[in-house]
This record gives structure tokens, C-alpha cells and sequence, in this order.
């Protein structure tokens, strides 16, 4: 058993693989694996792995599989992977050489199943640093998940700031959609109960065209993954048996994060208004039938005080909303979504 073992999931990676790669092979923390798989790349990513395979032979397997997803080609990692615990690392991100040794230790003397940190945001040559969290009461060190529920919430659902101990994702597995990380992370941490905050940059998360900065101003054909991978947490839930103790917590994902996409149509520069009047009308009527009081929800709230942007979005939503969208089911609110994105 290696002590972790690193999933790099790898779609059209190719300019940025070699660095990737070979950021986790030369860590200092030696006794890991990598399993990187290649989900159907149409470039040459698929030469470069081989490549890399053979210089880091001791480290490196290459899984080549069809296009699925991220959330497949994690599934399939995971399958394979046969370390202590895991580390996910996108293809076109890169690690400090020293991360994973202090993460592992961290883990050991801690006594946690989950260490999370911090991620550096490299656009172009410029960096910060994303705190992962937009929570006030998390500070560094052992965060008791327990008597703090909320935290599930807010801290972030992506994977690249996280070592997990493999055992937290037994019988869990990613929604094969987009925001695949959101259908499973929740409930990680939930199963951890204590969390080690290192309060450090553990990750470079690198941003680019292909990256889902995107999303922020071109439509998402796709948006409809948003529910599947929220019903994928929450079946997920239930088959732990958290659905009662995280009730509260789980309104609040299924809120925010379904208001999160309907923020993101309203600011598509490539979308008519009429439009983005149905894929927002149509999101909303999905949450207004499955939490009908979500306006006066905490989570929201307390996002809204958070973030100037979201709050402003949040004012003008009803400038977006049109009734004849709205009193659907969820099929025929799917249905609407497909015929203006597609």
C-alpha cells in the first residue's frame, strides 16, 4: 500500500501535463502512486503520459478509457488506486514539491482522516490565494465537523485542496456530470468529523480558457447537471444515513449551489435576456418545489453578506423570472433548459 495515491483525471492536458506530473512524481514524500487517467483526450495527451510513464516507470500508471467526465475518470482512479489515502489533482494544476509530505504528516499526528488548505489562483502570472471557505469561524488546526455541521457547507466542495483517507470515500462515488466534486465531498467531510485545517497553499489551481471561468459569461449547456449532481449528493446522504442529521446543511447546498448557476445566467454575454428568462425561471421552479422558503434560508443569507456580487445578483433575480416557466415539474423544467441551450 502506497501511502497516497494521486488521481489526475486528463482531458486535451497536453501543454500543461509534463509540469503536472512531474510536480507530484518529485515529491519529497516519496511512497506515492500516481494513477492518471486519460478520459478520451482528441490531442496528444495520451503520448505525453506514455512518455512520462516511462521516465517516472516506478510511479506513473496510464489508464486510457472513453470520454466520460471527470467525475468517471475519478471513479475509475479510485477503483485502481491502493493508497493509505488520496490526493486529486487536476491535469492542468501543479503542486509545491513538499505538499504531500506535509499534508501526510499532518494526517498522522493529528490523527485526521481529512487535511484541507488553501489553494493559490494562477492566472497568467499572476497569483492569490483562495482560502476555500466562506465561513468565519474556521481557523487553524482541527475543526470538529460534529458540533460544526455548518461547515459541510462552507467550506468549498472542490477535491484540489484536500488529502483524504481513502476509507471516507468507500462506497461514495462522483456524479459523471459537471460539478462532479459537489455530488460527493459533503459528505466526506461529514464522514471525517475531524477536519486539519493547514491554513496553507496546498494547491496551484492554474486558470485559462478552458478552465470554468467560462462559465461566468458564456451559457453552460449542460446546466441541468446542477440538480443531477445536488440528487446525487443527496441520495448519497441517505445511503450513509446523514439525510436527518445534515437536513439543515443539505437545504442549504441544494440553495446556494443551484443559485450559484442561475448568478452565472445572468451574466452569460452570449445568451438573450428571454432566454436566460427560462433558464432561470426553470432552475428556481426546480428549487421553489423542493425547498419552497429557500429566500429566507441562513446559507443564503449569509452569502449574500459575504459576497457583494451574489447579493446584488441575488436583488435583480426577479427581473428574470417569468410564470409560465415556473409551475413545472422537474422533467418539463429540464425540458425547457435543453430547447434554449442546446
Amino acid at each position: 500500500m502506497s501511502k497516497v495515491s494521486v488521481i489526475v483525471p486528463v482531458y486535451n492536458a497536453e501543454k500543461y501535463l509534463s509540469k503536472c506530473i512531474s510536480s507530484i512524481a518529485e515529491q519529497t514524500l516519496k511512497d506515492v502512486e500516481i494513477i492518471a487517467v486519460n478520459d478520451g483526450s482528441v490531442d496528444n495527451s495520451l503520448n505525453v503520459l506514455d512518455d512520462l510513464s516511462i521516465k517516472y516507470k516506478d510511479k506513473l500508471k496510464v489508464i486510457d478509457k472513453e470520454n466520460g467526465g471527470t467525475g468517471s475518470a475519478r471513479n475509475i482512479g479510485l477503483l485502481k488506486a491502493n493508497g493509505e489515502y488520496i490526493k486529486f489533482v487536476d491535469a492542468d494544476d501543479y503542486l509545491k514539491l513538499d505538499v504531500l509530505e506535509k499534508m501526510y504528516d499532518v494526517a498522522k499526528e493529528s490523527h485526521c482522516s481529512l487535511v484541507r488548505g488553501n489553494m493559490t489562483t494562477c492566472i497568467g502570472p499572476i497569483k492569490f490565494e483562495d482560502k476555500c471557505n466562506f465561513g468565519s469561524n474556521v481557523s487553524k488546526g482541527i475543526i470538529d465537523v460534529k458540533s460544526n455541521k455548518d461547515y459541510i457547507v462552507t467550506e468549498t466542495p472542490g477535491t484540489g485542496n484536500k488529502l483524504i483517507k481513502r476509507d471516507l470515500l468507500d462506497d461514495l462515488s462522483f456524479s459523471e456530470t459537471k460539478w462532479e466534486d459537489l455530488s460527493i465531498m459533503p459528505i466526506a467531510i461529514a464522514k471525517s468529523e475531524k477536519v486539519f485545517n493547514m491554513d496553507e497553499d496546498v494547491n496551484n489551481y492554474r486558470i485559462h480558457a478552458n478552465t470554468t471561468l467560462k462559465d461566468f459569461f458564456k451559457k453552460i449547456p449542460n446546466v441541468y447537471d446542477i440538480i443531477k449532481s445536488l440528487d446525487h449528493l443527496e441520495d448519497q446522504m441517505n445511503k450513509v444515513g446523514f439525510s436527518d442529521e445534515y437536513k439543515e446543511q443539505m437545504e442549504g447546498l441544494y440553495s446556494l449551489h443551484t443559485l450559484f448557476r442561475v448568478e452565472n445566467a445572468m451574466n452569460w454575454v452570449n445568451l438573450s435576456h428571454d432566454k436566460k428568462t427560462v433558464v432561470i425561471s426553470s432552475l428556481c421552479s426546480i428549487l421553489d418545489f423542493k425547498y419552497p422558503d429557500w429566500k429566507k434560508n441562513r446559507f443564503v443569507g449569509e452569502y449574500r453578506k459575504v459576497n457583494p456580487l451574489f447579493n446584488f445578483d441575488m436583488k435583480r433575480i426577479d427581473h428574470f423570472r417569468d410564470d409560465d416557466y415556473e409551475i413545472v415539474s422537474k422533467d418539463t423544467a429540464k425540458s425547457n433548459l435543453q430547447m434554449v441551450l442546446k
